[in-house]
């Protein structure tokens, strides 16, 4: 440990001259008292500027190529949903990188309002409604549930994230309301699938259902 002969104290460290007098220093130096911890080359908000940055050039470039192509280049549109869909990916992927549950779903959400938005741009083939759609809410429960089990995790940890995928599939309804689901199989049968969980998982787990509930809320 280094000393300091003029103000008699021990110092801890690698120092040269004494933090008090500005002395020098005698002994051998001594690890530190906190150890030193290595900082990262890039922080994960410098990482969303960058992102963020190159998303809204890349935007403004394909806005700038759609008008003076005067509106006739068709796979801009595709570029532009393209472009948000990675920037937001990126994003969500940062933000929330230590819950993987939460992650996943939001990115499940992206591409489906992704894909809904690419198929009434292309002429509405209806295949986003009657395919993609309920297939996404079907795995993303399925998916939900093995990483829950995979984890080891609690059942109230993650069945708030379920019973917000069953309600939203609900939402399909709409579409079979204003006749824009020709195919209506996968949709009814996604939402019955998820309506029956639902109802299971009122009656059997409503415990943690509602032990979650009060976390979310403080109650």
């Amino acid at each position: 440990m280094l000393y300091c002969s003029k103000c008699r104290i021990q110092i801890r460290g690698n120092k040269k001259c004494c933090p008090l007098c500005q002395g020098e220093l005698t002994g051998i130096p001594s690890p530190a008292a906190f150890p030193t911890l290595k900082r990262g080359r890039i922080s994960s908000l410098s990482l969303v500027k960058i992102f963020t940055f190159c998303m809204i050039a890349l935007e403004i470039a394909f806005i700038a190529v759609w008008f003076l192509s005067d509106f006739e280049l068709a796979w801009v549109p595709f570029g532009m949903i393209g472009a948000l869909v990675v920037w937001l990916d990126v994003v969500l992927g940062v933000y929330f990188r230590n819950n993987m549950v939460k992650n996943i779903t939001l990115q499940v959400y992206i591409v489906m309002i992704a894909g809904f938005l690419i198929d009434r741009y292309t002429g509405f083939y209806g295949w986003s409604v009657q395919w993609m759609i309920p297939c996404c809410f079907v795995g993303l429960v399925i998916v939900t549930v093995c990483i829950g089990k995979g984890a080891k995790v609690l059942l109230e940890e993650y069945i708030l994230y379920l019973a917000v995928d069953m309600v939203l599939a609900m939402g399909q309804a709409i579409f079979l309301a204003l006749r824009m689901n020709a195919f209506v199989w996968p949709a009814v049968i996604s939402m019955a699938s998820l309506l029956i969980l639902g109802v299971a998982a009122l009656l059997f787990r409503f415990r943690d259902l509602k032990s979650a509930s009060e976390k979310l809320f403080h109650m």
